[in-house]
């Protein structure tokens, strides 16, 4: 793992490396991105157009693919919560953000083919007219116009070293003629879960003396049944667009370890299915009602049904937990946009939904209930929000983005506890860039954030195969923090970028684990803390540098944070803030063979939670793939992949305690370490 202190030198190393390189040879292939259609038009440096020729050696099959091959651009697929628009990712279609949050970004992008799009533009201030939806970068898909049509047909196929093999086909169909547009996707996937494995168990007393001692084997399996299909109608001006998806997730996991202790030997089952259920129908309406005001009309709603079922049976009897949730969300959000002058963009409008959750759960032990807090509750939230956003271009260089949001939300909760509060906040934000060549851009960004709460804390939850039982915590209250952060990004080269971006975010009634009458945790508020974070972005291409077609994607994350701990009074991180992360793809084109070579790597992660009398660490090892794309024809691509190359282990630790951890009295240490061993992939995509 990188310490601060080389972190600092890899980080002041890549931004004097992309400095000296300078900007003679940059925007070969890229070029300043006209505004979209009816958009406000911009002469800033902060929009650069990338035509699919400057993607075609790299052999992409959609719009998804080449996405990710944008210099300086990290794919943000949006967040899942309540509400839509704080559920933005950060790439548009055709300049607006889709009308749907059941379906993920990444499933829409590879619905589009490749020669559908007529360019992507990186949006990086307001100089292209669009709302960006607080994202400091966005990039822009923007399609191809007049008829056309296309199928594709996709296998994908996994094999593991016990014989078991995992499958995925899928179908895309797009088709557009005059002003109708249709798209569509179906998938199926049986496959074997990531945290599927085999390894030793054991825990120790404080002593060091053996409790029990064995192997544990996992095996997790998925079955999945998904489709999303979506039309556009444009009557002139006007935009008509509808959504419909739905989802059938099936998980099945068995878990059986052979142990020994003093007694002797024994085993221990744990053995769980979890069947979820997910529709989602949208739409949005879009109409100009004047040459420089234009109305939109969004709705949506969602409905998700789970049932799991929990057992584990061991020496001492068996325990049983089943759970099931209805939930659903309905939306209606209307907007009026502006462009009053030139450069200038205006926005307001407001939003309305209606949330619910209907949860119970049923623990017992060996045939007796065990009563669980809020085992059985209803919650539903009644939220509204108002906004206006206003963009300025000042100039070719500076451009400025404010918003101010207002909410106001009430939650009311039956079961566990009968209770209604009322939750209001104001959320500013104010985006500044500046490029003071085309080059380099320099970002800020002042805000309030405000957290949403997940309604799955409000109620009990049982974990068998650990003997910890959660409380819900109706009084939750969301997390909230002022964000202050800067960007620096560095263009190079045809395909080159290096951004670094620096954040500080005072943390309000941080949320973490709380004691409930020191016997129970549950999700609550444990004060106020900080985070501070730096991310590194890093496109670098190898022609310049000897090694035609070969190409580095790099995205590294170091953060630092801070609370009070409820049950020492000690300061601590942050509960899964993990202190390093770091991916990389590096890619190497061979034309001569119509080929890609790549290896993709994933570092090692650590996530720890902090429980009354317990500490327990999760930690997974590297993660490392190879693969070769070959296109012998421009319809037809393979995929040859060794998946997780070296072997990866899933490790959890618990540090256990007599009472709470304030008393420092450990009672055990226990370790699980579960090894997946690398398995082989192949994909063939076949487009009519």
């Amino acid at each position: 793992m990188l310490n601060a202190s080389a972190l600092r030198r890899f980080v002041a190393g890549g931004i004097a490396c992309a400095c000296l390189l300078g900007e003679d040879a940059w925007a070969q292939d890229a070029v300043e991105a006209p505004a979209p259609a009816g958009a406000a038009t911009g002469s800033g440096a902060g929009v650069t157009s990338y035509p699919p020729t400057f993607f075609a050696e790299f052999k992409p099959t959609s719009a998804f693919d080449m996405v990710q091959r944008l210099p300086g651009f990290s794919f943000n697929g949006g967040a899942d919560v309540r509400g839509f628009g704080g559920a933005a990712g950060n790439v548009m279609i055709d300049g607006e953000r889709p009308s749907s949050k059941a379906v993920s970004l990444q499933q829409l992008l590879q619905r589009i083919p490749v020669s559908q799009v007529e360019r992507i533009d990186l949006v990086r201030d307001a100089s292209a007219g669009l709302d960006m939806q607080g994202q400091p970068v966005v990039a822009n898909v923007i399609r191809k116009s007049g008829a056309s049509s296309t199928l594709a047909l996709q296998m994908l196929a996994k094999a593991f070293d016990d014989g078991f093999v995992g499958v995925v086909p899928r179908v895309e169909a797009t088709w557009r003629s005059g002003p109708l547009s249709l798209e569509g996707q179906l998938q199926y996937r049986n496959d074997r879960s990531p945290s599927s494995g085999d390894g030793p168990f054991w825990r120790r007393s404080a002593s060091g003396a053996s409790l029990f001692d064995g192997r544990f084997d996992v095996d997790s399996r998925q079955d999945l049944v998904n489709f999303n299909v979506g039309a556009e109608y444009r009557p002139g001006a006007d935009v008509l667009r509808f959504n419909l998806s739905g989802a059938r997730e099936v998980g099945d996991r068995r878990e059986r370890s052979d142990l020994t202790d003093a007694v002797g030997a024994y085993q221990v089952f744990n053995d769980s299915e979890e069947i979820d259920n997910d529709w989602e129908l949208g739409g949005d309406y879009e109409r100009p009602l004047t040459s420089k005001l234009t109305g939109r009309l969004v709705g949506l709603a969602t409905f998700s049904n789970e049932e799991s079922t929990g057992v584990n049976r061991g020496r001492s009897g068996s325990q049983r937990n089943e759970s099931s949730s209805e939930g659903g969300e309905r939306i209606v959000r209307a907007l009026l946009t502006a462009t009053p002058f030139t450069g200038v963009r205006l926005e307001g409008g407001a939003e309305g939904a209606f949330n619910f959750l209907d949860s119970r759960t049923a623990l017992t032990d060996n045939g007796v209930v065990v009563p669980l807090p809020s085992a059985n509750v209803r919650v539903e939230e009644r939220r509204g929000e108002a906004f206006i956003t206003g963009s300025w271009q000042a100039s070719s260089a500076l451009s400025l983005d404010g918003t101010l949001r207002y909410e106001r939300s009430t939650i009311s909760q039956t079961g566990g506890a009968n209770q209604e509060r009322t939750l209001a906040f104001a959320k500013p934000r104010l985006i500044a860039s500046w490029a003071p060549d085309k080059s380099s851009q320099v970002r800020f960004r002042l805000e309030r954030e405000v957290g949403q709460l997940d309604f799955g804390d409000f109620a009990a939850s049982a974990q068998l195969d650990t003997g910890v039982h959660n409380a819900g915590n109706p009084n939750l209250q969301p997390e909230r923090a002022w964000v202050t952060e800067a960007a620096f990004e560095r263009r190079f080269w045809s395909q080159g970028a290096v951004v670094l971006t620096l954040t500080r975010a005072n943390v309000e009634s941080v949320v973490d684990l709380i004691p409930i009458d020191n016997r129970y945790d549950a999700p609550g508020n444990i004060g106020d803390g900080w985070r501070n974070t730096a991310k590194l972005n890093l496109t670098l291409p190898f022609d310049n540098l000897g090694r035609p077609g070969m190409l580095l994607k790099l995205n590294g994350l170091w953060q630092k944070t801070e609370v009070t701990d409820p049950v020492t009074g000690r300061k601590r991180r942050i509960t899964s803030d993990t202190p390093f992360d770091m991916d990389f793809i590096l890619s190497q084109t061979l034309p001569s063979l119509d080929s890609l070579v790549a290896l993709e790597v994933v570092k090692d992660w650590r996530d720890t939670n902090y429980r009354i009398n317990e500490i327990r660490t999760t930690t997974e090892t590297a993660f490392l793939k190879l693969y070769w794309d070959w296109t012998p024809r421009p319809d037809l691509v393979f995929r040859f992949q060794i998946e997780n190359t070296i072997g990866k282990a899933l490790v959890r630790k618990r540090v256990l305690y007599n009472g709470p951890r304030s008393a420092g009295l450990i009672s055990a240490y226990e370790r699980r370490e579960a090894s997946l061993d690398p398995f082989l992939m192949m994909r063939v995509r076949k487009t009519f």
